[in-house]
């Protein structure tokens, strides 16, 4: 299995988590940047502070996204021989990858799946090794590869 080209699979997918993020916190500001001025009614007055408390949040979330994105970047050129964050786990039909969450999606007729070391499914991984069987879910996998 290539590793590189999962983890290029992976960046891709982070990277449009963040442009959504770039997209609504652009949005946000734009909704509480109103002029004062402008602004004579007491509910747009309270829309506007909402748009900017919403805009924080979403800002919060996009540096937690940019953070995953650096982590994503770093771990593509490494390798891991045991089950820990930043390891690619190869099962019958499906890889995991530990460590971030993004949206589950398809890679060579395989799905991908990421989540972090906080998930469950982590824990049900954590301290097997290539052959043995694990469950998720309902499932039972053999792990096939740890890179």
């Amino acid at each position: 299995m290539d590793r590189i080209a999962i983890m290029d699979a992976i960046i891709n997918e982070q990277q449009k988590v963040v442009d959504n993020l770039e997209y609504s916190v652009n949005r946000y500001v734009a909704a509480s940047d109103l002029e004062e001025d402008s602004t004579i009614d007491p509910d747009d007055l309270s829309q506007q502070v909402q748009a900017k408390d919403m805009q924080l949040r979403f800002e919060q979330l996009l540096n937690k996204a940019q953070d995953d994105m650096s982590f994503l970047v770093v771990e593509r050129d490494l390798s891991h021989s045991e089950i820990e964050k930043g390891s690619l786990v190869v099962l019958d039909g499906v890889i995991l990858f530990v460590g971030l969450s993004v949206p589950k999606f398809e890679f060579k007729n395989q799905s991908v799946i990421t989540f972090s070391t906080e998930a469950p499914a982590f824990k049900s991984l954590e301290n097997h090794k290539v052959g043995d069987d694990v469950e998720l879910g309902n499932q039972l996998y053999t792990i096939k590869e740890i890179l």
